[in-house]
């Protein structure tokens, strides 16, 4: 990290369970997590669930799996859109966990409240020299994140040191200047990918995580 971005950083660096308390009941949140969803920031909203109401969490892919998700099969503190790839269709049983047999629908930008917040969430590499975070390639690619986090009334930032920086010409990145708040990680393995012929693709842990919390 070099010297110019030290105070920004330092002033932005909080605990995920800091950073999760702007999440209010009504407020949509965005996980730009995808592969990278074993994460402080999700477990932390996740141990939130009686204090949140109506809260709207739009994702890029389902068949991850979220603490949220799994806390709250009511869904009356947390719902579930997959809406962040363009004609993506309505998943069901998404993954083994808790939340097979339930149905998700796409989201549409006129659900969101005019008083509600949004709140942009992602799992991002360590900032380079330059200042900038960067998403994992197989996430996103180009400038797929952009309009979510520019209209975000709150950006939130978990590092984790696996995300490698910058080694595809495609690879999105964020600026310091566009961030509230930088949470560290515990640097879990990333998911993998696992395609199987006639089914939806599925993501695995490379190595046994277990989900040890109270809801």
């Amino acid at each position: 990290m070099t010297l110019k971005y030290t105070d920004e950083y330092a002033r932005k660096f909080t605990f995920a369970e800091e950073a999760v308390k702007v999440v209010k009941s009504g407020d949509r949140v965005i996980y730009a997590f995808g592969i990278c969803s074993i994460n402080e920031l999700d477990r932390a909203l996740a141990m939130r669930k009686d204090e949140l109401l109506g809260v709207d969490i739009i994702c890029n892919d389902l068949s991850c799996g979220y603490y949220t998700m799994d806390a709250d099969f009511s869904e009356e503190h947390f719902r579930f859109y997959e809406g962040m790839y363009p004609g993506k269709k309505e998943r069901e049983k998404v993954h083994e966990g808790g939340t097979k047999g339930r149905s998700y629908s796409k989201f549409a930008s006129s659900q969101k409240k005019d008083s509600s917040h949004h709140i942009f969430m992602a799992t991002v590499s360590p900032m380079d020299k330059d200042g900038y975070f960067w998403f994992d390639s197989r996430v996103s690619q180009k400038h797929h994140f952009r309009p979510y986090y520019e209209k975000a009334d709150y950006v939130i930032l978990e590092i984790n040191e696996r995300i490698l920086e910058g080694r595809n010409k495609n690879q999105e990145c964020i600026h310091i200047s566009q961030v509230d708040m930088i949470v560290g990680s515990n640097n879990d393995e990333l998911l993998q990918r696992v395609n199987e012929p006639g089914k939806h693709p599925r993501y695995e842990e490379q190595s046994v995580i277990t989900r040890s919390w109270a809801v």
